[in-house]
């Protein structure tokens, strides 16, 4: 039993410390999960209580790039072996750009990841890691620009041309 002032790490503690080191936000982590903002908010300050279902244990720690033991119990490696070094799919023809990959799955949105792996670069040579990551903050400035253009729609317009946004008529310039 512990002492009353002495601090206990459970579950929640280390569900804060994960999405801290990530710098994600409730509504981040939900969306990633498919949980609610609220549902994910209240495990996190222990609104429902010290028991962690283990699907959704597994949901999170997916979500969160740690292993589902480290989440639930504190022991183990906190990272997951496999997102360091990816395992189960094709080699990538990039090194540096499977690395990044793994490196940013768990904090970038899937939209970049989707546009990293699509991406070539010039004279078919592996630039390396750094130059990938920076491909990959490039992409996410770039999503956010799109997420916040008032004038973007998302999905096949209906019969019309939706209106050009400073943003694209600037970047048609370049």
């Amino acid at each position: 039993m512990s002492e009353p002032g002495e601090a206990r790490e459970g579950w929640q503690d280390r569900l804060g410390e994960a999405m801290e080191a990530r710098g994600l936000s409730g509504g981040d982590l939900a969306r990633r999960t498919g949980f609610s903002a609220q549902y994910v908010n209240s495990l996190r300050s222990g609104g429902r209580g010290a028991r962690l279902p283990l699907e959704t244990a597994k949901k999170i720690a997916a979500a969160l790039g740690v292993s589902v033991e480290w989440l639930t119990q504190g022991t183990g490696a906190r990272e997951r072996v496999s997102d360091v070094y990816p395992v189960g799919l094709a080699p990538d023809r990039y090194p540096g750009r499977a690395e990044a990959i793994a490196l940013l799955s768990a904090v970038v949105e899937p939209e970049v990841i989707s546009a990293l792996r699509a991406a070539v670069p010039e004279g078919d040579v592996d630039p390396g890691r750094e130059h990938w990551i920076a491909y990959a903050k490039e992409l996410a400035r770039d999503l956010r620009r799109i997420k916040d253009d008032p004038d973007f729609v998302p999905g096949p317009p209906q019969g019309r041309t939706p209106p050009k946004s400073e943003f694209s008529v600037r970047r048609a310039k370049k």
